[in-house]
């Protein structure tokens, strides 16, 4: 199935992880927030982990962001733009960004600009409260999206794995 441009939405957000393990739940706080702007042409998804289905929306988008965590050094958020990794292989209920990307390709001939928000997360406990950090660093990449959906389509990001 071929989904042609003009009927294809600008954005789609889509923030994962659980939301009861601590700062794991940050993507996905970050997709709700985003729903909430009610911004015209921009979808948001909160979703627990990237499974095979959300393939068909992805194909409806010119760009998806991607936005999960990450446990290592980083001070703040970093952004970095995708491409398919063909050679991924499927549990058949998680998958990461970039395999995400190789199965829209191969069902619906789609491949939308990608990015990957990664937040920096220290705490994996039991419970729903965010840690100071990765709080800090939700707003920093709630501002951060801000910024990619305001920009005019024609002056989209074309930087390969660059922080902005």
């Amino acid at each position: 199935m071929n989904i042609t441009d003009n009927k294809k939405i600008s954005y789609l957000i889509i923030g994962y992880g659980n939301t009861i393990r601590g700062d794991d739940g940050a993507g996905y706080q970050v997709a709700e927030t985003v729903a909430q702007w009610n911004f015209n042409d921009v979808r948001s998804l909160a979703v627990h982990q990237l499974t095979p289905d959300l393939a068909e929306a992805i194909a409806q988008a010119k760009t998806v962001i991607f936005v999960d965590v990450v446990t290592t050094t980083l001070s703040e958020v970093k952004i970095e733009q995708l491409r398919p990794n063909y050679a991924a292989s499927f549990t058949g209920h998680y998958a990461d960004p970039r395999s995400m990307l190789a199965l829209t390709c191969s069902l619906y001939k789609a491949i939308p600009t990608a990015y990957q928000i990664l937040i920096p997360a220290v705490n994996f406990s039991f419970g729903e409260t965010l840690s100071p950090v990765t709080r800090k660093n939700v707003d920093l990449a709630l501002v951060k999206i801000k910024q990619l959906v305001s920009q005019q389509s024609s002056r989209r990001i074309t930087t390969y794995d660059k922080t902005l």
